[in-house]
């Protein structure tokens, strides 16, 4: 054999064994952590043995002798396989991503250093009942006992960012609350945006962007303001906002959850059957966690969130419950006018000057100096113009008011619901929830059902989403929170069902106003009409249900499309074809469907044609960040003989 062979295929063998060990050493990084599910584990923190197993679908079942060593378990096994997902929306919660991610993540902790999430998070620890109290302390014990067992073999992220985690906390579990909390509110989007487009187009052109407004409510755009001020002041919350939500694999609202209850009268079962479809962002891994927990004190399975060691949406043995988002519009904004364009101190407030908050931090930013960080707050809330270092600094401040800034407990609300057994105490848990506002349904084994509105509702002077409102006068201030007793509710209605999909909550008759922010009635008419055709349901017409695909908005704008070309001649034989396959659909959204693929990319178009113009890239680009908002507008504007958004004004 040749040298030069010999030497080819030694280099050869060399580059296989190379990449047989990388590979090797690669499934070693990337399995060491992977959960341990047989056998024996002596888990610090417990006082009795806990016995744990898996169904066929990895759902751990916990079966406890204490409530304390149910919560211990729930954190280990939690931790053992969902922990770099704790530990990143901790660490983005408080505003600590740039420590280990570098520059890329500096603008989510300037956004959450400035909401003061963290901060808020070690006031309510402060506040807990000691039952709460103990058991996030024994869920905590559980985390880090997985922490300390798991030294050296942690999840393969942490080895490839180069850090060792530090010890979870009661806190950590609050905090992660409040940071769904953030992630669910909308009010921001319309607010501000509403803001930008009034500023850059008018009211009248903004109102039918947003066309569930009333006709007689407020726009609000103190006069000092116009221009380009409204844009300047808001800007910068939903820009780290949307950098937020990318860090998370989604930078747009897509999402709606349903959810429908009836009674044993319209059952096959002679039960009532609760269904619920919660559509968080599609992420891996889900950020919802199937878990069954078995104690004295409760027996309950359902969706938990990692990090929390309650189940937050689930069944015990009397009772079942649902959620969805109620779209409450739980948030407010106020331009302050401070005493000083760089460093202000004061603000001024009822013809008088009160001291502004501050809080200077200094974020860790990993092969990089660190960045000093002052944030200021008023009587509302933090001021979220100075979030970035700005060119063009302002006298006039924007500061926040949300619901989620009150002092709160969810989680006793769900340790709770956990162990609820009737109506009553259902309604008794729910007391305690600010935040993010829910629709819950409910269903029990005696044959009841019922909905409550849940969550702070905020008491205005006036109605409607205005942005910004003077914040030199009190005219615009909450009064406090409407009483619980007062929110939407109703047990066991007529109808014999009762049906949410983040739609309007309550008739105009209803005394408080809630929200113009509601998603489109397409998808609860749906439910609605499936729900009246049917006198008697069995389990699997509500499987069918919650797979439905026909859509009643293609129901309303096809026939308007289709109209449009009444009398007209059409040349071109694609044209004539997609108008032929738009008269002969059902309305049924399936996958594979040619129709259902030109109606999508006709709403793709028709949208960026209609608002892009106008609006300019960057506000269409925050406009059709609630998808909804422009679908809805769309449909509004095709029903009318015409309007000055059908142009191009390029």
């Amino acid at each position: 054999m040749r040298p030069r062979t010999r030497i080819l295929i030694g280099l050869g063998f060399t580059v296989l064994a190379v990449g047989v060990a990388g590979l090797i050493l690669a499934y070693f990084l990337a399995t060491r952590s992977f959960p341990q599910t047989k056998g024996t584990l002596d888990i610090a923190g417990l006082e009795k043995a806990v016995r744990v197993y898996r169904d066929v679908f990895g759902v751990p079942h916990i079966i406890a002798e204490t409530d304390h060593d149910a919560f211990v378990a729930a954190g280990f096994v939690q931790a053992q396989d969902r922990f770099w997902q704790m530990e990143f929306i901790r660490r983005a919660g408080m505003g600590r991503l740039a420590e280990v991610l570098g520059l890329p993540a500096l603008r989510t902790d300037r956004l959450f250093r400035t909401l003061g999430l963290a901060r808020l998070a070690d006031e309510i620890v402060q506040t807990l009942d000691l039952e709460t109290r103990s058991a996030l302390e024994a869920y905590a014990r559980g985390v880090n006992a997985y922490i300390a067992e798991h030294k050296g073999k942690y999840p393969v992220e942490f080895d490839i960012l180069g850090y060792e985690p530090e010890p979870w906390t009661v806190q950590n579990t609050i905090l992660l609350g409040k940071l769904m909390a953030w992630e669910l509110n909308y009010s921001r989007w319309i607010d501000i945006t509403y803001g930008y487009i009034v500023e850059r187009l008018g009211e009248q052109p903004a109102r039918e962007l947003y066309p569930d407004w009333p006709e007689d409510g407020p726009i609000i755009v103190p006069e000092e303001l116009r221009g380009k001020r409204i844009a300047y002041l808001g800007k910068q919350l939903l820009e780290a906002d949307q950098e937020f939500r990318s860090l998370l694999g989604d930078a747009a609202f897509g999402s709606g959850s349903n959810s429908w209850v009836i009674s044993a009268s319209r059952s096959v079962t002679g039960r009532p059957v609760l269904a619920n479809d919660p559509h968080l962002i599609l992420a891996a891994p889900a950020r919802w966690y199937e878990m069954h927990l078995v104690a004295p004190g409760f027996d309950v399975i359902g969706a938990s969130l990692a990090g929390n060691p309650f189940i937050i949406i689930g069944r015990n043995r009397r009772i079942a419950w649902g959620i969805t988002a109620a779209m409450i519009d739980d948030q407010d904004f106020y331009v302050e006018e401070a005493d000083s364009v760089e460093h202000p101190t004061r603000y001024r407030f009822k013809n008088q000057w009160l001291p502004i908050e501050q809080h200077v931090d200094t974020i860790l930013i990993k092969n990089d100096l660190p960045v000093i960080l002052t944030s200021y707050r008023t009587h509302r809330g933090p001021v979220v113009n100075r979030i970035e270092p700005a060119a063009e600094l302002s006298r006039h401040l924007l500061s926040m008011r949300w619901v989620a800034h009150e002092i709160s407990n969810e989680a006793r609300t769900f340790m709770l619901l956990n162990r609820a057994g009737s109506w009553n105490e259902f309604r008794e848990a729910l007391k305690s929830f600010a935040a993010p506002s829910q629709n819950f349904v409910y269903a029990d084994v005696d044959g009841n059902i019922g909905y409550i509105t849940v969550g702070k509702i905020p008491n205005r002077p006036v109605e409607g989403f205005a942005s910004p409102y003077p914040g030199w006068t009190d005219q615009y201030d909450w009064n406090g929170f409407v009483p619980f007793d007062e929110h939407p509710q109703v047990f066991n209605p007529a109808d014999g069902f009762i049906a949410t999909a983040n739609n309007r909550i309550a008739p105009s008759s209803y005394p408080k106003y809630l929200s113009h922010q509601w998603e489109p009635a397409w998808r609860a008419t749906r439910i609605v009409e499936v729900l009246r055709h049917n006198e008697k349901m069995t389990l699997e017409d509500h499987q069918r249900l919650q797979l439905d695909l026909l859509s009643p908005h293609a129901r309303i704008l096809v026939p308007t499309i289709l109209a449009a070309f009444d009398g007209i001649e059409i040349q071109d034989p694609d044209m004539r074809s997609a108008l032929n396959y738009f008269r002969n659909w059902n309305f049924i959204m399936r996958g594979e469907d040619v129709t259902t693929s030109l109606f999508q990319a006709f709403l793709v178009k028709a949208i960026r044609n209609t608002f892009a113009d106008e609006l300019g890239p960057s506000v269409a680009r925050l406009y059709d960040t609630l998808a909804t908002k422009p679908l809805t507008a769309l449909t509004e504007l095709l029903q009318m003989d015409s309007s000055v958004w059908f142009d191009d004004v390029t």
